[in-house]
């Protein structure tokens, strides 16, 4: 978002770097950036699927989803990149998607909408204040990272119970896994995908659910703005896209030598949630996991020139989100034993990173196991999940245990 002067900067740096573009374009960066929507289209897109049963959405509502998510994350992709020179690539929080996975069960849909309006509005005043350093010094870092351990927990362990349900299916997508993991791949998960399909191919596990190539519309649903959604639903959305989302995407960025634009990042994917919500977006933010991807040289040897990796990226999610509802009838083909552990293995790195960082520090350790701990009971009252539990319970713990050093 650019007033007065720094527009006219903004519109001279979108030019240059489209004028640029045939010079940037590299093969290596276009598959970078179809790599990064392919890795997307697995794990995160498994775990959406999940939240979507959970809340027995039909299938129109979920193929407003998918347009609203991908044509969101194609567009801060394409936006930032061309804008800054860069490859800034957007995502929605598969964290966030987990969330619901127990909130829609709790909470209608209407009001996990209005929670995304809320989380959306809240993020926009961070970024156009510029006041995210800020705010990430209010709630402890190893408080919100266990918080969101123990939302993605359920996950991981789903990976092994599903095995009672398919052991060689199981197995065979697990050990593929690990193998990618083992031998450094850029996209183990989509591995263990690809060896799933063919195991429950060869035991006919494979449903036909009639394909068609067809094009995706918007669904809008009226939000409801209840409180104990909020306070269950937005505040963790809030906190984790501005910690575990926007915070790392802008550390891997950081990583590799760039200077990203940290209040843009925030505003402009703040706007994009709020524009795509009532549709079912789920919020648009930097990516994290699949950022790597794009800013190492493997995508491009030339940093300058990297931005166009994010571009393609751009340009795949915009095509993808126009067929939302034909991937919604790929996925409805698969298992949901499978689905489960597609979703599992995806999360499996950030679940133990999560972990770690929680219980890292020994100050944070208490009152880190704790959140942990009452995110993964499920415990509830007056309307408010275990998720707020566990941050309010991680806070006050740390202020008790908390000693200070002479």
């Amino acid at each position: 978002m650019e007033t007065g002067t720094s527009a006219q900067g903004a519109l001279a740096a979108y030019r240059k770097n489209i004028k640029g573009l045939p010079q940037a374009a590299t093969w290596g960066g276009l598959f970078s950036g179809l790599l990064v929507v392919l890795v997307s289209t697995t794990g995160p897109l498994a775990i959406l699927f999940q939240a979507a049963s959970a809340g027995h959405l039909s299938k129109e509502m979920i193929s407003s989803w998918l347009l609203m998510i991908f044509l969101g994350s194609g567009l801060f992709s394409l936006i930032l990149s061309l804008r800054h020179g860069m490859p800034i690539i957007g995502a929605w929080g598969s964290a966030t998607t987990a969330l619901l996975v127990t909130g829609l069960p709790e909470h209608s849909f209407s009001q996990v909408i209005g929670a995304y309006f809320v989380a959306s509005i809240v993020l926009l005043i961070v970024g156009v204040t510029k006041t995210f350093d800020s705010i990430m010094k209010l709630v402890p870092r190893p408080v919100v990272m266990a918080m969101l351990a123990g939302i993605l927990f359920r996950f991981g362990v789903g990976v092994f119970t599903s095995l009672s349900t398919n052991l060689i299916l199981g197995l065979s997508m697990i050990f593929a896994f690990f193998i990618g993991r083992r031998y450094g791949w850029r996209a183990p998960v989509v591995a263990a995908l690809g060896v799933g399909l063919v195991v429950a191919g060869l035991q006919s596990k494979l449903t036909n659910p009639h394909i068609a190539l067809t094009l995706a519309k918007p669904v809008w649903t009226t939000p409801a703005f209840e409180i104990g959604a909020i306070f269950t639903l937005a505040l963790p959305i809030f906190l984790m896209v501005l910690t575990t989302q926007n915070a790392a995407g802008i550390a891997v960025l950081r990583n590799s030598n760039y200077q990203p634009p940290v209040n843009h990042i925030v505003t402009w994917g703040a706007v994009l949630s709020i524009l795509g919500a009532g549709f079912g977006g789920s919020g648009v933010n930097v990516s994290t996991i699949t950022a790597a991807i794009v800013t190492q040289e493997s995508a491009d040897p030339n940093p300058k020139t990297r931005y166009f990796a994010g571009v393609s990226c751009g340009f795949f999610y915009i095509l993808l989100a126009f067929f939302g509802a034909t991937v919604t009838g790929l996925f409805q083909s698969i298992p949901v034993e499978m689905m489960a552990t597609v979703a599992g293995l995806a999360l499996i790195p950030v679940i133990a990173s999560s972990s770690y960082d929680a219980l890292a520090e020994p100050g944070y350790r208490e009152a880190g196991l704790a959140t942990l701990m009452i995110t993964i009971s499920g415990v509830s009252a007056w309307h408010l999940g275990s998720p707020f539990w566990g941050l309010v319970g991680g806070v006050l713990i740390h202020r008790v245990t908390a000693r200070k050093i002479a």
